[in-house]
């Protein structure tokens, strides 16, 4: 993990027609460096009603921090989560992306996120996450100072929720 390049920053980028969003450029530049593929791996966010994004390489890290804690389970005497490989591994699609970081968002995950004609990234160090403005305005969980910078952002670039 060490020399992982992390995902962090945030923007908010258009959507077309066809589901084709570009990723930011410091997150794209930081899943070109962690991975010779140009690829990521999109999902649902475990907790909040989003999307989360990661590098292929990620998912390598991904499964030997599960094959460990299936050890460690074993030794304690424990049973291990067996629905934790099927969601980190099942329950997600590759998506590649182009030159400047465009990639089309798999339509059952865009569905689920109620992505529509925008799109928050949102780095969380080893992955990010992809929001509907709209359902983060609208979720009382959200972190409030995430909810400001998309209203910032929103009013920036003059979208209007």
């Amino acid at each position: 993990m060490a020399d992982r390049e992390l995902f962090e920053g945030f923007a908010l980028q258009a959507v077309d027609q066809k589901g084709r969003v570009a990723i930011p450029a410091d997150l794209r530049a930081a899943a070109e460096r962690n991975s010779d593929i140009r690829q990521i791996v999109v999902g649902l966010h475990p907790y909040d009603p989003c999307l989360s994004a990661h590098d292929l390489s990620w998912s390598k890290e991904k499964y030997e921090r599960l094959d460990r804690k299936e050890q460690q389970a074993a030794d304690r005497g424990e049973d291990a989560d067996p629905r934790a490989k099927r969601r980190a591994f099942g329950q997600v699609e590759k998506a590649p992306f182009d030159d400047s970081g465009r990639f089309v968002i798999p339509p059952f995950f865009k569905m689920k996120a109620g992505i529509q004609k925008w799109a928050l990234f949102y780095g969380s160090g080893e992955t990010f996450d992809i929001w509907a403005p709209e359902r983060l305005m609208n979720d009382p969980d959200a972190d409030p100072t995430l909810r400001e910078i998309c209203e910032y952002l929103c009013q920036a670039k003059g979208v209007t929720l």
